[in-house]
């Protein structure tokens, strides 16, 4: 993925938010939705994957997360980031303005949480302590995130139907098939990958790879999103913040916050702090206004603002893969 920061032009916003409401829809369909040409939708939407501004990827993953906070060795911060985000358990990893440098998701099961935080976790190079918080709920994925460009016409013009049974960011369990496996791994590396070129690779016909595209999407194993820069559709303020909230405020709070489009991201967590939200707002001042004079700023005992200042790994996928070999090498 390029790592140019400037914002892409309007049409280009407006495909990346097609893609993210969904993910493997026809430009066709999108072109139909943003009341575009089909050509030129086609062939600027086909640009911006080439280029791979944007992406679009599948995710596997184990059945709980956990939140790293890692404080870093002087002048080590980098090349944390950057041993992190190699790990493949990982779906993001940000360098942070905080006194704790890096913040990282961690895909890892109960059973397997243990040997995480007591060996594999701290002989990471360059890490002098850390702190996981395992994630309790999933509030809003970053593969839920609508930001303000689309009206709510073409929200639901592109909008795949909710399946009964449907839940929010589900995991992948142990009772997945292995050609389901097989599909979701195509679909990791590349989830607009036309379902022709899916059943060539994993070896069987197009209908049974349609039928149980379908069923993945219906059990909501199938999780595909959007792998942006935030700052490219004009969001330049990226922060996470760390929120105390009484347990009376917690339910109140959390719906206020999700009316807003510049929430990506958003987790309760066990620990002392109760929720790790992930901003992308316009600017500082935006940010500001955000986190001190929203509604849900007024319910929250404390609140701790850090900004990101790189992504090393979003979407399970590293970012600027040369560039870090380069740098550790």
């Amino acid at each position: 993925m390029r790592q140019s920061r400037e914002a892409l032009d309007p049409l280009s916003c407006r495909i990346t938010a097609a893609l993210q409401v969904n993910p493997r829809a026809p430009w066709a369909s999108i072109a139909d939705a943003l009341g575009e040409p089909e050509r030129t939708v086609t062939r600027r939407g086909r640009e911006l994957l080439e280029s791979g501004s944007v992406r679009v990827v599948g995710v596997i993953g184990a059945t709980g997360a956990v939140v790293l906070r890692a404080r870093c060795h002087v002048g080590m911060a980098r090349a944390v980031a950057v041993g992190l985000a190699r790990r493949d358990d990982t779906m993001f990893v940000y360098a942070t303005s905080g006194h704790e440098e890096c913040i990282a998701e961690i895909l890892v099961d109960d059973a397997h949480l243990a040997d995480l935080v007591l060996d594999d976790l701290p002989s990471v190079s360059g890490i002098r302590r850390i702190r996981v918080d395992p994630i309790t709920r999933v509030y809003r994925s970053v593969r839920e995130w609508r930001p303000s460009i689309l009206d709510h016409g073409q929200v639901a013009a592109l909008t795949p139907p909710v399946h009964e049974g449907y839940q929010p960011d589900g995991r992948i369990g142990p009772e997945i098939s292995s050609l389901h496996r097989s599909i979701l791994r195509v679909l990791a590396e590349d989830a607009r990958t036309p379902t022709s070129e899916i059943a060539r690779v994993v070896g069987t016909t197009v209908n049974t790879v349609r039928r149980h595209m379908e069923t993945l999407e219906q059990t909501n194993k199938s999780r595909l999103r959007v792998v942006v820069e935030p700052a490219l559709l004009g969001y330049a303020a990226e922060a996470m913040v760390w929120v105390k909230v009484a347990p009376r405020h917690h339910d109140n709070l959390v719906d206020l916050l999700l009316e807003h489009s510049e929430v990506r991201y958003a987790v309760a967590v066990a620990g002392s702090e109760g929720l790790l939200i992930n901003f992308a707002c316009s600017d500082r001042v935006a940010l500001h206004e955000m986190t001190t004079h929203s509604k849900w700023s007024a319910l929250a005992d404390s609140i701790s603002v850090v900004s990101v200042l790189r992504a090393t790994k979003r979407s399970g996928n590293r970012l600027f893969a040369s560039e870090s070999a380069a740098y550790l090498y």
